[in-house]
């Protein structure tokens, strides 16, 4: 895996989070975002069927005018940011034929280039193209609590001046407001949220995760949680198997890293470690690692 590839990896469960979390409230959350913006509806399928990989398209009214919304959700700088948005610009405007208006929301505190393209020649700036960032972490938590955005609070471990206190006030509100389907929701979201932050003290989100602990039922009876944890107990076997290989055979390793990620079952990867313990010599390990991974 390169760096590209594990960045992208790592930043895989909080743009889940955050795409589902707009996804079931954008309506809500669009002028909290946007401040003049309302939502009138989704244009997501459209581009996915246009092969454009914008994270959210939304068709909205700004200040009395139909435009397009797009947002996309960074959690690590990107260098190329600014073209990205810019390609992102032209080819929904090209669809639409709206004014776009192009948001980046970074959630955690990390360093941002300037959120503008410039195509320069000798004398000339030949092409110059703006886009909006919010910085979550620069954004004040105390207005949404005071308002009772209760939409937002999934994101407010990740704001300014942000405490236990006032997270815990949160999620007490979201168990008032939401059934429980949707709570296990909006707590695993705000949960994959709050390990990530780093604008509470390390004390104060300690003190949040011990009242989390009071959901655990709940959210381990969550179907996504149950897929992490499967393919985390996955993940474990296929490093037990690798250990056993690089201790006992080390000519094999690089044949067992080929072959193991292919392993998905349980019952298999247990068959395996059991015949890598056990097997007389290289060939036998040999053969249950190209058998068993077939």
């Amino acid at each position: 895996m390169n760096n590209k590839e594990a960045n992208e990896s790592q930043q895989q469960p909080y743009d889940r989070a955050l795409k589902s979390l707009m996804e079931d409230h954008a309506e809500e959350m669009v002028p909290e975002l946007v401040p003049g913006a309302r939502f009138i509806e989704e244009k997501n399928n459209e581009i996915t069927r246009l092969n454009l990989r914008a994270d959210i398209v939304y068709l909205i009214d700004y200040k009395g005018k139909p435009h397009i919304l797009n947002m996309e959700l960074q959690t690590e700088p990107e260098q190329d940011m600014a073209l990205r948005m810019l390609k992102y610009h032209i080819d929904l405007f090209d669809k639409f034929r709206l004014p776009v208006i192009s948001v980046v929301l970074y959630p955690f505190e990390t360093g941002i280039s300037d959120p503008v393209f410039q195509e320069e020649s000798v004398e000339e700036i030949l092409l110059e193209f703006h886009h909006r960032v919010l910085r979550l972490w620069t954004i004040d938590a105390e207005p949404f609590l005071r308002r009772r955005v209760v939409s937002m609070y999934t994101l407010l471990p990740a704001m300014k001046g942000i405490t236990a206190p006032m997270l815990l006030q949160a999620i007490a509100e979201m168990e008032q407001a939401y059934s429980k389907e949707h709570l296990k929701r909006h707590l695993r979201r705000f949960l994959t949220i709050l390990r990530r932050s780093k604008t509470l003290p390390a004390q104060d989100k300690q003190i949040v995760e011990v009242r989390m602990q009071s959901y655990d039922s709940l959210l381990e009876s969550d179907p996504e949680i149950q897929q992490k944890i499967a393919e985390s107990q996955i993940q474990g076997q296929r490093r037990t198997v690798m250990v056993l290989v690089e201790a006992r055979f080390p000519a094999l390793v690089e044949i067992v890293q080929q072959h193991v990620v292919r392993m998905s079952k349980e019952e298999q990867l247990d068959q395996l470690t059991k015949i890598i313990a056990l097997a007389p010599d290289e060939k036998t390990a040999r053969w249950a690692i190209n058998t068993l991974a077939a």
